[in-house]
């Protein structure tokens, strides 16, 4: 089985093929995986990116409809700045380690994972822990939310304006505790009325369904979209003939918002809102240094982890293979002779030690080589190469014998 490799479709590198390829569902990616006879991944679906990372038997053609595609090491190392928070849109933030544990999670129950894709997954998390403790990254704001309330406060001001969230869930409520003392007057709106109701309660805020978009509009200076739709929410023809001051902001990836030509609408989706929140990493550019330092160092380390893990599988393979040369033979000793049980027993404990003798000092060479050399991948290859060629002669041999 192959290393890690990566299919990513994301706002930054692929934009022209994220805005549809986002619109499929897990199962979709989960279909793509299957159909090419790969059991081992893990698939992570943000708002800004949908990355699937697995472990092939065969090394993998290469992108897949309009993908990024990533082969080891540089896989892994993409996950560990994803992790870190350095590949997203608001630099620094949060959020994406609690998606990564969770799509972590639903690979595991899904038994997607081995222990290979286990450990660079538990090892990301710890290296996103390790730079938001050793780093200033993730200091102040740094969610698209808060970074695009900033953008209205700095230009517009909060005070006493009358704002509409449309959404009910994660980004919804992180701006409502953000704009928590602003003094706005807010209104929730959702496709479930009970839901809004139940989160306006909790922050005192009004509520209304989204039966009639262009009312909502029309009774609020700012309205900010944030949902899971793949459609539409507001149509152009929802506020095409507006003629007084509003802004929009779409922060729903596909767009939940249709753009039109209109002089009163200042609009706001994602992309314009990456392009302002650049200046926040002009800020952090020693952070963000420091963050890649992290990220290039507990790289080497898990580099030299994951070559210890595969020379154990090896030298397992190695001990395999002679056990079952061993067992061939004491079969064939059983076939020849009128040996008793006991003394096959016998022979059985002296054969196994026998073989550890003979093995240990070349397991030993591989160890200690891996421990003392940077560029031992290779060794690995030929190794895994021959023990390969090794059990297909020998399990060509037993079907002969048959």
């Amino acid at each position: 089985m192959g290393d890690i490799e990566l299919l990513s479709w994301n706002y930054k590198d692929t934009p022209d093929t994220f805005s549809e390829i986002i619109k499929h569902d897990y199962r979709y990616f989960e279909s793509m995986m299957e159909s090419r006879s790969i059991k081992n991944y893990v698939i992570l679906v943000t708002c800004n990116r949908i990355e699937i990372y697995f472990r092939p038997e065969q090394i993998l053609m290469g992108s897949i409809e309009g993908s990024l595609y990533l082969e080891y090491p540089e896989s892994v190392k993409h996950l560990f700045m994803v992790a870190s928070g350095l590949e997203s849109m608001a630099i620094g933030e949060n959020d994406i380690l609690r998606q990564i544990k969770s799509s972590f999670d639903i690979a595991s129950k899904r038994g997607k994972l081995d222990k290979f894709l286990s450990y660079t997954f538990r090892k990301a998390l710890s290296v996103g822990k390790d730079v938001r403790t050793l780093t200033d990254i993730s200091h102040g704001k740094t969610s698209l939310s808060s970074i695009s309330l900033d953008i209205i406060q700095n230009q517009y001001g909060l005070a006493g304006k009358k704002l509409c969230i449309i959404g009910t869930g994660k980004m919804a409520t992180a701006l409502l505790n953000y704009l928590a003392g602003s003094k706005t007057n807010i209104t929730v709106a959702g496709r479930s009325v009970e839901h809004a109701r139940e989160l306006a309660i909790k922050y005192g805020a009004d509520y209304s369904d989204t039966s009639n978009i262009p009312s909502l509009i029309k009774s609020n200076e700012i309205i900010i979209a944030a949902t899971s739709s793949k459609n539409y929410i507001i149509r152009a023809e929802d506020y095409s003939a507006i003629n007084e001051n509003k802004i929009m902001i779409d922060l729903s990836n596909p767009p939940n918002i249709e753009q039109t030509m209109n002089e009163y609408i200042a609009f706001y989706d994602l992309d314009r809102i990456y392009s302002i929140s650049k200046e926040t990493r002009e800020h952090r550019k020693l952070e963000i240094t420091k963050a890649e330092e992290i990220v290039e160092n507990e790289l080497t380390l898990y580099t030299s982890k994951i070559n210890e893990m595969k020379s154990d599988d090896i030298i397992a393979a190695f001990y395999k293979f002679a056990n079952r040369i061993k067992q061939d033979e004491l079969e064939e000793l059983a076939k020849k002779t009128d040996i008793k049980e006991s003394q096959m027993e016998i022979i059985d404990i002296m054969m196994n030690s026998f073989t550890k003798k003979l093995l240990a000092p070349y397991t030993d060479s591989i160890k200690n080589f891996i421990k003392n050399n940077e560029n031992y991948s290779y060794i690995l290859e030929e190794y895994d190469t021959m023990l390969g060629n090794m059990m297909k002669k020998d399990k060509k041999a037993e079907i002969s014998k048959k």
